[in-house]
């Protein structure tokens, strides 16, 4: 059989079943769930010894989740940027000798990051304080919390792209 028949008949096989692993993994995207099965399916494709795989389903649904998990680290990178950025303009802006420029700038921005995070949950907000402001790992929000990892991962997850969106606005 050739590596295209090969390729089809996995994908006719699990295609679907991927899906929905994907799909109940990470939601209905971003990243999207099709996308993430397809570059799966892609970089099998470019595996040089792709005869030789044994276990092309769980090869393959372990591709599906790094490539996602991927996505949301880079994406998370960004939204932790953009909140380190206001963190950092508001401690630089600070200062007797600001000009009335850089005080309303500084308003500006204040008012900008307060509404964004005026949109989140009472739950969310104390996540993302707890997470990216006071580097606390999910284990440790758990333990002060009592909330479910899954549901932390979540709500996180939530309320980044409740922030990345309004960032995403106001530029």
């Amino acid at each position: 059989m050739d590596i295209s028949s090969y390729i089809d008949q996995l994908y006719r096989e699990h295609g679907k079943e991927l899906n929905r692993l994907v799909r109940r993994i990470f939601g209905i995207g971003p990243p999207d769930p099709e996308d993430l099965v397809q570059e799966a399916f892609s970089n099998m494709l470019l595996n040089k010894n792709i005869q030789n795989i044994e276990h092309p389903k769980a090869y393959l649904v372990r591709s599906a989740i790094n490539l996602g998990r991927n996505y949301q680290s880079k994406h998370h990178s960004k939204i932790q940027d953009f909140i380190d950025d206001a963190l950092q303009s508001v401690d630089e802006s600070i200062s007797p000798e600001g000009s009335p420029e850089d005080i309303y700038s500084l308003d500006e921005r204040v008012k900008s990051v307060t509404t964004a995070i005026d949109k989140l949950t009472h739950k969310q907000k104390d996540i993302v304080v707890r997470s990216r402001i006071h580097g606390e790992t999910y284990e440790q929000i758990k333990q002060s919390t009592g909330w479910s990892l899954a549901d932390i991962s979540r709500q996180l997850k939530d309320a980044l792209r409740t922030l990345a969106s309004d960032h995403h606005h106001e530029n």
